[in-house]
């Protein structure tokens, strides 16, 4: 069945039962995948208005909304998710992640955060990341790198696993925690190497990394 064929099979569905939250998920699945994430977000708020317990599905809504750089709706979806389960950790990864990038919050609070996600998952090299790049926005140089190298050591040891090439980001960021630090020597190896990946796999803060080469 195509799209378009799948879509008019759940909004028949609906139209017998409008209760129907499965429909609603496999319609916003459906959006997801075709690359339409306004659409995805709108039937999810159904899910949401039908069942405002539901941490999971405030989540996936904040994804989207980072996806779309609506800072404040991914935000205000993720403290949601939070005020539901104190467990939701891909709500509290990235929830501290928007604090210390777009300053919208506590970096306190950015930090306790970032702990939890770590402390529950810590082989994910994002929420790994995420701690670290807290603490570089902290201006706690030392602790950050610290992080950002394991970060980078374990997505590393996963792309081995999975013969895929790792992430560039990861690199970039313990190179800026690195020259932050004092240490130059150490911050141009980690950033050479990010531009390096990044020419197998682009990364958004590409001319950023150049950028911060130039000054080393």
């Amino acid at each position: 069945m195509n799209a378009q064929g799948a879509e008019a099979s759940f909004r028949r569905a609906l139209e017998i039962d409008g209760n129907y939250l499965a429909a609603y998920s496999a319609l916003g699945a459906l959006f997801v995948n075709t690359n339409q994430q306004q659409r995805a977000i709108e039937e999810y708020r159904k899910i949401v208005e039908r069942r405002p317990d539901s941490a999971a599905i405030y989540t996936l809504i904040g994804m989207l909304e980072m996806n779309l750089q609506n800072i404040d709706a991914a935000i205000d979806n993720y403290r949601k998710a939070l005020e539901i389960d104190q467990n939701a950790i891909f709500a509290a990864n990235n929830l501290a992640w928007l604090y210390a990038q777009h300053g919208k919050g506590n970096l306190d609070e950015a930090v306790r955060l970032a702990q939890t996600a770590v402390q529950a998952n810590p082989e994910v090299p994002s929420f790994v990341d995420t701690l670290g790049w807290v603490y570089y926005k902290k201006g706690l140089y030392a602790a950050a790198a610290e992080q950002l190298k394991k970060a980078a050591t374990v997505d590393e040891n996963a792309a081995r696993r999975n013969n895929v090439s790792p992430s560039p980001t990861y690199r970039y960021h313990l190179g800026v925690a690195l020259a932050a630090k004092g240490d130059k020597a150490g911050a141009r190896r980690e950033i050479e190497s990010a531009l390096r990946l990044g020419e197998k796999s682009p990364f958004p803060e590409a001319a950023e990394a150049k950028k911060a080469l130039g000054t080393l």
